[in-house]
């Protein structure tokens, strides 16, 4: 497929579930189904970059009422893992909101951010109880998103103390073909010991199937993200290298939903690369966020990492809501003509 077919088909999806999503949207701004934060902090940038710029306000609008507080943390009581991941939601809306001048929300929670990042090591605290003590778990989704929310502020000294995080991440790897270690403890570095059980929170073992494969991308879009502010060669090469080595896992690596960020990682990596490998992986987990997607334009929350066993999954505003940012992040990127000068 060319690259042009291929960013227009990625942008017909997005367009879909964009549909699907302002159908449930209420004159406040809310969603119609909406159980918690969970379905609204991803959606207005999926709206954003899809063009539809009053709804994505609205939905603006409606957390800083329900969910912004005072001293600009949000109230995240109804996520059930918001204290394992604690600024994760904040990072994607201070994108999308310094995307539409909303400088007064995205100030406030960008303090936030960054009280949580740490000095020491360059990544962010994931934990509330980390950030207390300052000592702790830093996971790479957290920190590489934080850092992405930094570039978008201006604030590109913590954005590249985040890089610099990320390249010891990727330094101290044990073995890429077994897999990626994927949290760092401020105090002993990379956490390579834990309870089996709890195996897929630190590790995504390259020798199972249905693993946090969006460790890889997430990496890469911020990465990228950062060679382009700096010019410096080697965080364009640190994305590449993040997403060479995905392709250790097995085969359902680029059609999960956990892929879904493989593809925005790899569609931006490509828009400065041009390396073909790069746009390749795109084009993969773009086929399988498409093949996910049901006839309605939304995707599901059950049965939504095979729907062979359950052909009806339950419709997710939260799944649904990255996928259409994911999605259409991949069209801007893989559009013919965007290659910018290296």
């Amino acid at each position: 497929m060319a690259t042009q077919e291929l960013a227009a088909t990625l942008g017909n999806a997005a367009e879909r579930g964009a549909q699907w999503l302002l159908a449930r949207q209420q004159p406040d701004g809310s969603f119609a189904g909406a159980t918690g934060l969970d379905d609204y902090y991803k959606a207005p940038l999926g709206l954003i970059v899809t063009g539809h710029l009053g709804e994505a306000d609205l939905v603006l609008d409606f957390i800083a009422e329900r969910y912004l507080q005072p001293d600009g943390d949000l109230d995240g009581s109804d996520l059930s893992w918001f204290e394992t991941f604690r600024i994760y939601p904040h990072s994607w809306i201070v994108i999308a909101a310094m995307m539409r001048g909303r400088f007064e929300m995205a100030h406030s929670m960008l303090r936030v951010l960054v009280d949580f990042h740490d000095e020491n090591t360059g990544g962010v605290f994931a934990t509330q109880a980390a950030h207390a003590s300052l000592s702790g778990p830093q996971e790479m989704m957290s920190s590489s998103v934080a850092g992405l929310a930094c570039l978008w502020a201006g604030r590109l000294d913590i954005a590249q103390r985040a890089g610099m995080w990320l390249e010891q991440i990727y330094n101290t790897q044990p073995d890429l073909t077994r897999g990626l270690y994927h949290v760092w403890d401020s105090e002993n570095g990379l956490v390579t010991q834990f309870a089996t059980e709890e195996a897929i929170s630190y590790l995504i073992d390259a020798s199972e199937l249905s693993q946090w494969y969006f460790q890889y991308g997430i990496s890469a879009a911020f990465l990228s993200c950062l060679h382009g502010a700096t010019r410096e060669k080697k965080w364009l090469e640190l994305a590449q290298k993040y997403l060479r080595a995905s392709q250790h896992c097995r085969e359902d690596v680029y059609r999960q939903p956990t892929s879904g960020k493989i593809g925005w990682g790899a569609a931006w990596t490509y828009r400065l690369s041009r390396d073909p490998a790069d746009r390749e992986m795109a084009e993969a987990v773009g086929a399988g966020l498409r093949a996910l997607q049901r006839p309605d334009g939304y995707w599901g929350s059950v049965g939504v990492y095979d729907l062979q066993t359950n052909p009806t999954p339950d419709p997710s505003l939260a799944v649904t809501g990255e996928f259409v940012t994911l999605l259409g992040f991949m069209e801007f990127a893989l559009q013919d003509g965007r290659a910018v000068e290296k």
